[in-house]
């Protein structure tokens, strides 16, 4: 009976996974959209341009849809959009040439950072300690020392009554 059930289970897990549907390879204007900013002037993300009557989202957004409909693969789109309206129109800068330090750079500078930290605690840790000798009491020192024992003394002698 066991043996059913498992097998009815696990028939019925198959046809439901044949059964969903699968994601399409295909790229689609948001996958687009997402990597360029939109030319209206509010640096915004092409697919979040907020703008009410933005005609260059509406303008770059039917362009997409034009060079997918024609069969264009997504390097070919963005690379026309590229050529039109140069490096700006990316929502990241390429990660080659001198762009590729400004992928890098914030990385560097905080291993750096860390490495400047650690070799200073370590000098600071293992720093040897100065010497516990005490200074020699000069005439007004002992007189101080004096005076101190004795009030000292007196407290104890008065405030635990």
């Amino acid at each position: 009976m066991r043996l059913g059930k498992r097998l009815g289970f696990i028939l019925l897990l198959s046809i439901m996974l044949l059964a969903s549907p699968a994601r399409a390879d295909g790229i689609t204007v948001s996958d687009i959209s997402r990597q360029l900013i939109c030319q209206c002037g509010c640096t915004m993300v092409l697919l979040n341009c907020s703008h009410a009557e933005c005609g260059s989202r509406e303008a770059m957004t039917a362009l997409i849809k034009e060079k997918i409909s024609q069969g264009q693969s997504e390097e070919e789109i963005i690379q026309f959009f590229v050529a039109q309206y140069g490096e700006r129109v990316l929502a990241a800068p390429p990660k080659k040439g001198f762009n590729l330090t400004a992928w890098l750079l914030p990385f560097v500078a905080l291993l750096a950072g860390a490495g400047v930290i650690f070799v200073a605690l370590r000098k600071w840790v293992r720093r040897e300690p100065l010497p516990q000798t005490q200074p020699a009491l000069g005439e007004e020192d002992e007189e101080y020392r004096k005076r101190l024992e004795e009030e000292l003394k007196e407290f104890i002698e008065r405030s635990f009554r």
